[in-house]
């Protein structure tokens, strides 16, 4: 059995990965603008009401992605998984468009920020089957001794988004004043992002069906039985293990996408151009950790990598949050959450976990299931609390909860060990 990748394999996780490259390049865009987008969609509230009407608006597409990701994923595992692949694409490129072209507050009054809802409420839906698809799609498409890295690749390509949107977000700052970024240029990056979508769109028409699903097509046809009933009548241990591996995926929405609006803050006050600098670093990274925890993966397996990354994750982010908002040296800080990030490679284990939990015939509902039921409840709960609570009321508590998070994932690494996966 050869151990290279294949060209087919290639051209496949390329193009898996350029949807969730994008839905995480539009999460960054959104979180980097909200200072500018609470100002645009509601001026008239007060600054911790504005805050928390945003973020809200931010998070409310995770609690959509339950209901979504299982009919998406119900009708991947009838009619196959391209079709709905294709689907979540598109819903995801056209209100990315749509929020670069929105009326702002100021020209439409309410009906402002009720578009801007109804936006994140479709990108929300998109969310729920695209991942899960990816992930499901890969899997099925790569040998067996090329899974952990196949699918570290896909999660490398969801943080490879958020690199690009930090990108563009920093080449706003550069390219136009202060001013104009809040005044029109904001809109650029979601204008950016609509048209890379469309044109994925475009190029994700010439992936294959998944042979595993044409194999058990004709036997899935046979069956009146749905899916996500299949998996609550005999998956219910593995779907609870499923949903709680995903709050491991909280660790890179606190140090990629929150710690970086935290350190530019006032309860920090590093400068922006700074903070922007070193999150890119941070990111291409944690884009590094997650190909190599996929590779470590197939090689000492699952059990031991996600042990390895949450002790090392744990460690250097405590001294990290030791050193944040007490020590003058920025490029210590700096480099220190830099060095951290490498292990957020853990957030690449959490896909793997999941989708071996399931058999084929359920294997898209089953992880769409549990994927999108925990991201909606933890990843709605940490967008939404933890960036409040910290700048409202305590700081510590993003350092306290990453830690949790990583002991978390060494409980977790037992379990994968106790389910031979």
């Amino acid at each position: 059995m050869s151990n290279a990748l294949t060209k087919s394999d290639i051209k496949t996780l390329s193009l898996s990965s350029l949807g969730g490259a994008l839905e995480f390049y539009d999460f960054i865009v959104f979180l980097t603008f909200i200072p500018i987008l609470k100002l645009h969609f509601f001026p008239e509230q007060s600054e911790l009401g504005s805050l928390m009407s945003i973020y809200g608006i931010y998070a409310v597409a995770y609690f959509v992605r339950p209901l979504s990701g299982i009919i998406l994923a119900h009708f991947g595992d009838i009619v196959g998984r391209k079709r709905m692949f294709m689907l979540s694409l598109f819903l995801m490129a056209v209100p990315t468009l749509m929020i670069g072209l929105l009326p702002t507050y100021e020209s439409v009054g309410i009906l402002a920020p009720i578009l801007l809802l109804f936006m994140r409420l479709l990108q929300g839906i998109a969310l729920g089957g695209e991942v899960p698809s990816a992930h499901v799609f890969v899997t099925e498409h790569v040998k067996s001794n090329h899974l952990g890295l196949a699918n570290s690749l896909i999660a490398a390509g969801l943080t490879f988004g958020v690199l690009i949107g930090y990108a563009i977000s920093t080449s706003l700052n550069i390219i136009f004043t202060e001013q104009e970024v809040k005044e029109f240029a904001w809109r650029i990056p979601f204008i950016i992002g609509g048209g890379l979508g469309l044109f994925a769109l475009y190029l994700r028409r010439y992936l294959q069906e998944t042979p595993v699903f044409l194999q058990f097509k004709a036997e899935r046809e046979k069956s009146s039985e749905f899916p996500i009933k299949t998996v609550l009548k005999k998956y219910l241990k593995e779907s609870f293990f499923g949903i709680l591996t995903t709050w491991l995926l909280m660790t890179g929405v606190i140090m990629v996408l929150l710690i970086p609006n935290l350190m530019k803050s006032e309860l920090y006050g590093l400068s922006a151009p700074f903070v922007n600098k070193i999150a890119l670093l941070a990111t291409a990274m944690n884009i590094i950790g997650s190909v190599i925890a996929g590779l470590m993966v197939d090689r000492i397996g699952l059990s031991k990598t996600m042990i390895f990354f949450s002790i090392i994750l744990g460690t250097s982010s405590t001294i990290f949050f030791s050193y944040l908002g007490t020590d003058s040296n920025t490029l210590l800080i700096g480099g220190l959450y830099i060095f951290s990030s490498l292990f957020l490679g853990l957030v690449a284990c959490v896909p793997i976990f999941i989708v071996k939990l399931y058999e084929p015939q359920v294997r898209l509902t089953g992880m769409s299931f549990s994927y999108n039921i925990g991201n909606a409840f933890f990843g709605g709960l940490t967008t939404f609390l933890v960036p409040v609570i910290a700048q409202g009321f305590s700081e510590n508590i993003v350092s306290y909860y990453l830690i949790f998070l990583c002991a978390l994932g060494i409980y977790l690494g037992f379990v994968a060990k106790r389910f031979k996966i």
